[in-house]
């Protein structure tokens, strides 16, 4: 029986919890909102975290503080339990991201940076250990001696049987611009092209209203940047992403009734705006596009 099928510990995981062994980084954090759980007591949640107490007893499990944001794992000196003043920029100093300072200090209406390692295997599989938003990229080289020394603890022969043949060839580092909901909302009111950046960027922000890919395969398709109406409908998007009235609610998993509410709304919506822009196209079409997403 493998790892993989005795504890539910996935890859991500296991490479991580290597790095905190191996000194790389500090700490780790399992999330129970990254498995559609509330706390770590849920099923799939505990069970990562019962793995992760079989295959490194010597971790300390913090999940006494404040504020929760999922199970912090660390080493021995390292015991967070009973804190009560964890700030998100305190998290990203504990978890060991190299830009943890610059929390507080990005501007969200100018181009900031995700900077991320990447471990691949031997099947070219591409598996993201860590990921930091950066207000530039001045802390790279600091990222590229994490991927060396991740690559080094990677290969040590102790971890062959954990990684079940899962052997890693390379440990990398790349970046990306995150592009401010401002730039696109500005581009649009002044009618300037959107880069395909910001198209990309566009299609990230209907995913993550809970739109279907149905929705998003429209707006790469047939929606109309030119055309005034789908132009309306896209700003009034742009603007309820950047203010979004339902953010002191997230994670919606804490409101597991309402989250169905809200779904089922956001599929209803989805169908209205399907018709408002298939109806609005010039010119007409044949036969409207229609979605099998269903309420």
């Amino acid at each position: 029986m493998s790892i993989y099928e005795e504890k539910y510990l996935p890859i991500t995981i296991i490479l991580n919890c290597i790095l905190v062994n191996e000194n790389v980084r500090p700490a780790m954090l399992v999330q129970p909102a990254d498995y559609k759980e509330l706390i770590h007591s849920d099923p799939r949640t505990n069970s990562i975290i019962e793995g992760i107490k079989t295959y490194f007893p010597n971790f300390i499990l913090t999940t006494d503080y404040e504020t929760y944001q999922g199970v912090i794992i660390s080493k021995i000196d390292y015991d967070y339990n009973g804190n009560k003043n964890i700030s998100l920029k305190e998290m990203g100093k504990i978890l060991g991201y190299p830009c943890y300072e610059d929390f507080t200090t990005i501007d969200n209406d100018k181009i900031s940076y995700t900077i991320e390692i990447y471990a691949k295997n031997n099947q070219n599989n591409q598996i993201q250990t860590l990921a930091n938003k950066c207000k530039d990229i001045t802390k790279l080289e600091e990222f590229n001696s994490l991927a060396n020394k991740a690559k080094n603890a990677f290969a040590k022969k102790e971890y062959s049987e954990l990684l079940n043949g899962f052997e890693i060839k390379d440990v990398y580092v790349e970046s990306f611009q995150n592009i401010p909901t401002q730039i696109i909302i500005n581009k649009l009111l002044s009618n300037d092209k959107l880069e395909q950046t910001e198209l990309d960027k566009v299609q990230n922000i209907l995913f993550n209203f809970g739109f279907s890919n149905e929705l998003l395969f429209y707006f790469m398709i047939y929606f109309q940047y030119n055309n005034p109406i789908h132009k309306g409908i896209l700003l009034d998007i742009l603007v309820k992403s950047k203010h979004d009235v339902l953010s002191p609610f997230y994670p919606l998993q804490e409101y597991p009734k309402q989250q169905k509410v809200v779904d089922k709304i956001t599929i209803e919506l989805e169908n209205a705006l399907i018709e408002i822009l298939d109806k609005t196209k010039t010119p007409p079409p044949r036969a409207y596009f229609k979605i099998t997403r269903k309420t």
